[in-house]
């Protein structure tokens, strides 16, 4: 059977919403929520999703953040920006022939686009992409429920559960941020963090960004964070949807770390999603950095596909060639 488009245009905002509570495999970086918060934040860009409707009759919703530069003279589209998930939205997942219409449909409209695509809709095998980079996050099935999971955590002398309980001996303790103050303690955290990475870091958000998600008071919004003697020494900045948890961000005073912070952090983070009833606790991409993959799989984490698509017309390669000599020259 061919499958084709019916009908195309831009969602309302309740039809972007509806899309995403009722999509089977939709993250938080599908929703309107995170493109608003993000183009808040970064002036030059703006939400663009586009509705389609195939013949089998499914309505698929595809967000996408267009992005200005060179000063309003060239543009790309985003399937969800800082390297999240991106993809469609429909209320079951798509057939391998419904996947290669909409995928011709993009490719053909958005010759710049970025797009990581999502380990939770997996891609039909005779869908052919010549423009990706392999790639992949780490994910924990919380679905088995938290006791089968501490279990699994409680074997080998160097385990997750015996880490949780040296944090506990010393006398960390985790709750969730409730204050403007609690968010800037994180904050600063954050800023000794990013020192300490230096040029290993993936990049960089500032306070605005922390204090929009703040402001916006979102029910899926968690920041979970680690206090010993009343001061804040870690966190970690948690994504909701309906299915599942994404760890996004994540920062700990390095002066603490024999204290085990970070585990305890998992620990309570994990087992609030299992007892929730969410399906997934994604730790996200590594970024290339073994040490960060090896503390994931610590946790039983196990690694899902998810590559990047980068496609750029040739009008912008002139582009960025011409700035960079522009940028040797002066």
């Amino acid at each position: 059977m061919n499958v084709t488009i019916s009908r195309v245009g831009t969602p309302s905002p309740e039809e972007w919403d509806q899309a995403w509570a009722e999509c089977p495999y939709a993250t938080y970086f599908h929703s309107r929520e995170w493109l608003e918060i993000w183009s808040q934040n970064y002036l030059r860009c703006s939400p663009a999703p586009i509705f389609c409707e195939l013949s089998t009759g499914v309505r698929v919703v595809f967000p996408l953040i267009k992005e200005i530069f060179f000063k309003g003279l060239a543009s790309k589209y985003i399937s969800s920006p800082a390297g999240t998930f991106g993809g469609w939205l429909a209320v079951r997942h798509l057939t391998s022939l419904e996947q290669a219409c909409v995928f011709d449909y993009v490719f053909r409209k958005y010759p710049n686009l970025h797009w990581r695509l999502n380990p939770y809709e997996p891609l039909a095998e005779n869908i052919a992409l010549s423009v990706v980079t392999k790639d992949e996050t780490h994910s924990l099935d919380v679905s088995v429920g938290f006791d089968e999971i501490y279990r699994r955590w409680s074997q080998g002398n160097a385990s997750a559960a015996r880490k949780v309980r040296k944090a506990r001996k010393s006398g960390v303790t985790i709750r969730l941020a409730e204050t403007a103050n609690d968010w800037a303690a994180y904050y600063q955290t954050y800023i000794d963090s990013y020192t300490r990475w230096g040029d290993k870091a993936s990049g960089f958000y500032d306070w605005q960004f922390f204090e929009t998600l703040f402001k916006k008071q979102s029910s899926n919004t968690k920041l979970w964070l680690a206090l010993y003697q009343g001061d804040v020494i870690a966190g970690a900045l948690c994504f909701y949807s309906q299915t599942n948890v994404v760890y996004w961000h994540g920062a700990a005073l390095s002066s603490y770390f024999p204290l085990r912070p970070v585990n305890l952090l998992m620990y309570e983070a994990i087992r609030d999603a299992a007892e929730n009833g969410y399906e997934w606790f994604d730790f996200n991409p590594s970024g290339g950095h073994e040490g960060v993959k090896h503390f994931k799989k610590s946790f039983g984490a196990e690694a899902l596909s998810s590559n990047v698509i980068r496609r750029v017309s040739l009008p912008i390669k002139a582009f960025q060639a011409f700035g960079s000599i522009i940028k040797c020259i002066f």
